[in-house]
């Protein structure tokens, strides 16, 4: 067989692969896409202010919180988990500048992680859904306002991921619009 024959059948190969996956990931649902898909923390079909997103100018600097939101939610209103996952920690932070706080770790290995919160409802090992209400917001620990800091984290060290929500990355002064249904 000359080479333009099996140049032709290698690239026939790989665009029916390409067009199959493709096919596979365009009838995925969002969730379902590599499992590192993350809602908003927050009931579906409402919006609220970015007060500070990824990288914002003064408290999102360091490796900690580089990638973390804040979402201007008014006080003692439901907080959902993003995804589906076991709850590692719920109580006052061992870092007072987080006040009360949430940590739900998920399948994909990843925790994520809730902020200055006025209550959280479940215990550590307590398996919780995607949309599950974890606590309500508040102005716990370092906090000039109520509202709530989201972000996606490294489980063992707490250092930021990179993520988005809902397939984009919100920034400051967007009003997100959340999909995520009640558990």
């Amino acid at each position: 067989m000359n080479a333009s024959k099996v140049l032709r059948r290698v690239v026939a190969m790989v665009s029916a692969a390409v067009t199959a996956a493709a096919l596979t990931l365009t009838g995925a649902t969002p969730a379902s896409a590599a499992n590192y898909y993350y809602e908003l923390p927050y009931p579906a079909g409402e919006s609220y202010l970015v007060t500070q997103g990824p990288g914002g100018s003064f408290s999102h600097t360091d490796v900690y919180n580089r990638y973390a939101w804040d979402f201007g939610l008014p006080v003692n209103y439901e907080v959902s988990a993003s995804q589906a996952g076991t709850i590692v920690y719920s109580d006052w932070s061992p870092y007072w500048q987080n006040g009360i706080e949430v940590i739900i770790r998920h399948s994909n290995g990843t925790c994520t992680h809730y902020a200055h919160l006025n209550r959280s409802f479940y215990w550590p090992g307590d398996w919780v859904p995607q949309g599950r209400i974890v606590g309500w917001v508040g102005s716990t620990g370092a906090s000039t306002a109520p509202h709530l800091h989201f972000q996606v984290i490294n489980c063992s060290t707490r250092v930021g991921i990179s993520a988005a929500l809902q397939g984009w990355v919100p920034w400051t002064g967007t009003r997100p619009v959340s999909v995520n249904h009640y558990a």
